[in-house]
């Protein structure tokens, strides 16, 4: 086959056209504006025809969400219903030469103290929950209207530790009743002042037998406030403490078999030189008082057992030592 056979059986094409190009090029610019458009209508108006097998109707999917897990968020801590102070660590004095009492210093850890007495309504929290017997004073369980926000009292010693006790498990940490040098550290500060608000006695802060006094609802006299913020510690009732007193052989104080506590602080009822941060009572541990109530401190540090505190009628915080 001749050279220009063989050209002649070739069949024409777009590029070898010159009178065809420009159609060539109009169709190739054509086919590239369909293929965007295309696109682009999928891509704005379309919907996918199928959804993640684990996505439900109506839910969207989760966008950098954390696997999930058995674990549980830690539950904040409950807040003691008195409140809890800070008590730094330091040291307190207690004794005087001048009041029959020994001269000690003692070394304390730190702690938190309840900002007010316990009230009627906190106490009865415990009565309902714990099936506890009520206080004397109240009728058919319930305290006296509109005493709600009074210091509990007619409660001894045991009472006290029993309330301590079922709070610890409510909050899950250990509550009990102050030692003697804790509750002074809370009522004086590092200080050593004679009354919680000062070295002067004032009318302002706190009421006496003197002014017919009578026990008031927690917080009534904000001049009666510690260096650490807790109330009444001078006046309203006496408080209990854990503190107990010994014979003159270091043995603990009895009699008729019962043990004798210690109250701290002065009452409504006692004469204004009696009312101090220093004052105490050696009273038995079974003794009841419409003047006698108590407050308690928290250690978050030492939480409870299972719910159940350690005993408080155990004897005194291991962190205090005597100097």
């Amino acid at each position: 086959m001749s050279s220009d056979s063989a050209r002649l059986s070739r069949k024409p094409t777009l590029w070898s056209n010159p009178a065809l190009l420009p159609y060539a090029i109009a169709l190739v610019v054509c086919s590239i504006i369909a293929v965007i458009l295309g696109y682009s209508a999928w891509y704005f108006l379309g919907e996918p025809d199928s959804k993640p097998l684990d996505q439900e109707p109506g839910l969207a999917a989760p966008t950098g969400a954390p696997p999930a897990t058995n674990e549980r968020a830690p539950q904040p801590a409950l807040v003691a219903p008195a409140g809890e102070l800070s008590v730094p660590k330091g040291t307190i004095t207690l004794g005087a030469a001048d009041s029959g009492i020994p001269v000690k210093k003692f070394s304390l850890e730190a702690f938190a103290i309840g900002q007010t007495e316990v009230t009627n309504e906190e106490y009865y929290q415990f009565v309902s929950q714990a099936g506890h017997k009520a206080p004397e004073d109240w009728r058919n369980g319930q305290y006296a209207s509109g005493t709600a926000n009074e210091p509990v009292v007619n409660v001894t010693w045991q009472d006290a530790v029993d309330y301590c006790d079922w709070l610890s498990g409510k909050i899950g940490a250990m509550v009990r009743l102050p030692t003697e040098p804790q509750w002074e550290m809370a009522a004086r500060g590092p200080e050593g002042l004679t009354y919680p608000w000062g070295s002067e006695w004032d009318d302002r802060a706190a009421t006496s037998v003197e002014r017919k006094g009578t026990v008031r609802p927690v917080m009534s006299f904000p001049r009666n406030r510690s260096p650490f913020g807790a109330y009444d510690m001078a006046g309203n009732v006496w408080e209990w403490v854990d503190s107990a007193t010994t014979d003159d052989e270091g043995y603990p104080a009895r009699k008729d078999g019962v043990q004798f506590r210690i109250a701290k602080g002065g009452s409504a009822n006692e004469p204004a030189k009696f009312i101090t941060a220093q004052s105490r009572v050696r009273l038995a541990a079974n003794k009841k008082s419409p003047f006698l109530g108590f407050r308690y401190i928290v250690l978050r540090d030492r939480p409870s057992a299972d719910g159940q505190a350690s005993s408080n009628s155990a004897s005194r915080n291991a962190s205090e030592e005597n100097r």
